[in-house]
């Protein structure tokens, strides 16, 4: 069974409003976490600030 032309088109047209109602509904990023590299520097700091609070709680035991 063939599709028609008129069946195909309104499938993608479909599809795209689909994707961008998606689009529309997804929450908004704060302007420093579109970047992924200042996401990926903001998990290095997180990790250094935990890694240097447990030393800290180790030598001070």
């Amino acid at each position: 069974m063939t599709r028609t032309r008129a069946f195909n088109r309104f499938h993608r047209f479909l599809a795209r409003k689909h994707r961008d109602e998606v689009r529309n509904a997804a929450p908004v990023l704060p302007v420093e976490e579109t970047r992924p590299g200042d996401r990926i520097q903001k998990l290095i700091d997180r990790r250094f600030e935990l890694d240097c609070r447990l030393e800290m709680e180790e030598t001070a035991r």
